[in-house]
């Protein structure tokens, strides 16, 4: 969480494919919050493989100079697009030019499940949150891999520092300290590779010191659980990238659907470029194949919303009421046809979404 008092400035890129759909309905969220002043808003601003088929680029300037001018990001999807073909333009490069031009090096995935409910006191029970390095680790820089013609060895290395576990070890324990989670669980793979002993050690002592329940794991263990629904909602899930990519994916589908899962992606230091210190976007990526038929899912959406004002101290109030909202329209139904029971009609994109805004609104407007 940061804050220094001011506005914030958010600007909004649907991207490719479903992106501009699962957008519409948090966006109207957006402008509502912006209409009574507590935020600026500016967009929709191109972006991915979509830019790519109408400006020439997955990143056009204005793009950039507004998100440089903007606190952080509202981001639909990056991946494939209608009528742009990969041979032309990889869609991942938008999305990861974004990360390193703002050194977004932590990813914060939020998991939540149709049935989770909520607390005595009303809100949404807490998500499953899996705690993970975008930057380092095996997502190093190019200069990190050897490509392969086919007849010699490729080579993947991965190298974590002490300060980067450091960073994300801290994080975890504000976490529980400040009540978004009751414990940490830390998978590494500490019987193979080095990274994971000095994974395991570093995250142990700033833990300990912290006074902050952590529970050792290997991955693959930590798998298992996820996928046996042993791990309570309320845990943090603290491991390298791409454990964390494989184990919140996983995660998402115990709970049903890759839809229920959201994404902040995160500079948790200052600004290394213009203002900017964040990216929050659902995890699923463009579903070209559903683009434009409105009937997918945009609950990521929602969450990634809700991480985005919760990252903030001026708006953390206003997150709880997007999350309540989704919860509470998750559980009364309808449902997109992604968790739909067989034999209802599905819920379109555009239904469900007016679902959760029809709770929001009212509430928003009380702390507005």
């Amino acid at each position: 969480m940061t804050g220094d008092g001011r506005v914030r400035r958010i600007a909004v890129l649907p991207g490719d494919g479903v992106g501009a759909e699962v957008v519409a309905g948090p966006a109207e969220l957006l402008e509502a919050i912006a209409a009574a002043g507590r935020i600026e808003l500016t967009g929709p601003w191109p972006v991915g493989a979509s830019a790519f088929g109408e400006l020439g680029t997955g990143l056009p300037e204005p793009t950039l100079a507004a998100c440089d001018d903007s606190d952080a990001m509202f981001f639909g999807a990056a991946g494939e697009h209608p009528g742009v073909s990969l041979d032309d333009y990889r869609p991942e490069h938008s999305i990861i030019g974004l990360r390193q031009r703002y050194d977004l090096r932590v990813s914060i995935r939020n998991i939540v499940r149709v049935d989770s409910g909520t607390s005595s006191d009303g809100a949404a029970a807490r998500p499953l949150i899996v705690l993970r390095n975008l930057l380092g680790g095996a997502y190093g820089a190019a200069s990190t891999r050897t490509e392969s013609d086919g007849s010699e060895a490729a080579c993947d290395e991965v190298i974590l520092t002490p300060d980067q576990i450091t960073e994300l070890a801290a994080m975890a324990c504000d976490l529980v300290e400040r009540g978004l989670a009751s414990s940490i669980v830390s998978a590494d793979k500490a019987n193979l590779m080095a990274t994971s002993r000095l994974w395991r050690s570093i995250t142990g002592t700033v833990a300990g010191d912290r006074g902050v329940p952590l529970r050792h794991t290997y991955v693959d263990r930590m798998a298992f659980e996820l996928a046996h629904d042993d791990v309570v909602a309320d845990t943090v899930v603290l491991t390298e990238g791409i454990f964390g990519d494989m184990l919140s994916d996983l995660a998402a589908g115990r709970a049903g659907s890759i839809a229920l899962c959201g994404s902040a992606s995160v500079n948790p230091g200052e600004p290394v470029q213009g203002r900017c210190v964040g990216l929050f976007e659902p995890v699923h990526g463009s579903a070209p194949r559903h683009a434009g038929q409105g009937r997918v899912n945009p609950s990521g959406a929602y969450l990634a919303l809700a991480a985005l004002l919760e990252w903030f101290n001026e708006t953390a109030e206003l997150g709880p009421v997007v999350t309540g909202a989704l919860s509470e329209a998750l559980q009364a139904g309808p449902l997109t046809y992604d968790l739909a029971p067989a034999g209802t009609d599905p819920a379109t994109t555009e239904s469900f979404a007016a679902a959760v805004n029809a709770r929001a609104l009212p509430r928003l407007e009380e702390l507005l």
